[in-house]
């Protein structure tokens, strides 16, 4: 707009918001990562502004009372003498546009594919607590619950595996208690552990940190829609490994072992097995992040991800192949690193097994755990940002955010 004689008037104000802001196609939202006040349910009709109150474009710029329009000149005086201004100033600075806007970890827009591969780790260091802290105290707990159960399986009398001749005569009932508790612990971590990076992710992107109190309060809630959508999960994978290695059994129990029977099977590994596991995996990895934010529940989570990923399906595949194949480089490294530091006691005590074990054991389980919690912690906040840029892209979801973060930024500012 062109400098007025006249003088700048102020800049009308956008009426105040009326509708509330959700995470969710209908009634829930992320544990609160969206004030109530500011959320848009699917069949609220949007406010209404008043005259001159334009959509965000690149000639306007959030503030804490909502998106304003450009200033109008007032009208000319009597004998058209406008007022004249009061003071000379410079011109103002070129004003944010809504494209550059970012109150959280990612602008407010449609992700970049580079984006998915350095946004995990910001979400790692802004809410720590949760993205980091969730996984690690899960992994831990598994972790204790699975050495105390080994332990008692080899220190198991009627076992007797560490004794130099060995007869089993059976297994004791608290052994076994011990084994089952391990199995049911680390399904369980497994669960929980890709799941509550989703809150802590979903507030990073408003700029909002939260205590892992807060994640696991949201989280537990739809504990029982989790474990329903692992198990179909895991019943599908299942399928899939006994259709591709159908063809190697049968020929097994006909006395065919020749070549022909392995090649096929490795065929359809490549062809069935892999492709099919990585839809399954996306699937379950977005569904998870609207069961938690959008408390929906397993079924629904994943037709309403089918829905989402239309036209979005190939560059969902690229870009969790991709993150996937560079965390588990990573991991790779680290678990190398570790199996490499376990041999160094083989030059302190070659000769003392028990050091060798203890040594071996503790090097493999911190290993293990890091390389867990990292996983997991990236892989989870990945999918917590493509359930956020499908939304952007299919309902407009960053307006929605833009709106969230307009009304926390005023209610902060009017304390």
């Amino acid at each position: 707009m062109e400098p007025s004689c006249h003088g700048p008037a102020p800049a009308r104000r956008a009426p105040p918001l009326r509708s509330e802001q959700s995470w969710q196609d209908g009634p829930s939202r992320p544990g609160g990562a969206v004030s109530d006040s500011t959320s848009r349910g699917a069949a609220d009709a949007p406010p209404q502004p008043d005259a001159g109150w334009t959509p965000p474009s690149a000639h306007d710029s959030p503030t804490a009372q909502g998106w304003s329009a450009p200033a109008t000149p007032p009208p000319p005086g009597p004998g058209g003498q406008g007022t004249p201004a009061s003071h000379p100033h410079a011109p103002p600075a070129p004003a944010p546009t809504y494209r550059s806007w970012q109150p959280g970890i990612i602008p407010l827009r449609p992700l970049t594919f580079g984006d998915f591969l350095a946004v995990p780790f910001k979400a790692m260091r802004f809410n720590r607590a949760v993205v980091l802290g969730g996984p690690l105290l899960f992994a831990l707990v598994a972790g204790l619950i699975s050495v105390t159960a080994t332990w008692l399986l080899f220190t198991d009398p009627q076992l007797g595996l560490l004794d130099s001749t060995p007869s089993v005569s059976g297994i004791n009932g608290q052994t076994v208690a011990m084994l089952v508790l391990a199995l049911v612990a680390t399904l369980l971590a497994d669960v929980l552990s890709s799941s509550i990076v989703a809150p802590g992710v979903a507030r990073a992107v408003l700029g909002e940190r939260i205590g892992l109190g807060t994640a696991w309060t949201q989280m537990r809630r739809r504990l029982g829609s989790l474990l329903v959508l692992y198990i179909a999960s895991t019943v599908v994978y299942v399928a899939l490994i006994v259709v591709v290695a159908l063809p190697l059994l049968l020929g097994l129990a006909a006395g065919d072992s020749t070549g022909a029977t392995i090649v096929l099977t490795v065929l359809l590994a490549f062809v069935l097995l892999l492709p099919a596991g990585l839809v399954v995996t996306i699937l379950q990895g977005i569904a998870r992040a609207m069961v938690v934010l959008e408390g929906l529940g397993a079924i629904a989570a994943i037709k309403r991800t089918v829905r989402l990923l239309k036209g979005r399906f190939w560059w969902t595949v690229l870009i969790v192949f991709v993150t996937a194949l560079l965390i588990n480089v990573v991991v790779g490294v680290l678990q190398q690193a570790g199996q490499i530091a376990s041999l160094a006691a083989l030059f302190v005590a070659p000769d003392n097994m028990a050091v060798l074990a203890v040594t071996y054991f503790v090097a493999y389980g911190i290993t293990f755990l890091v390389s867990s919690v990292l996983l997991y912690s990236y892989m989870g906040s990945v999918f917590a940002l493509l359930y956020t840029d499908m939304r952007m892209r299919h309902e407009g979801f960053d307006l929605d955010l833009a709106r969230a973060a307009e009304a926390r930024a005023a209610a902060a500012a009017g304390r």
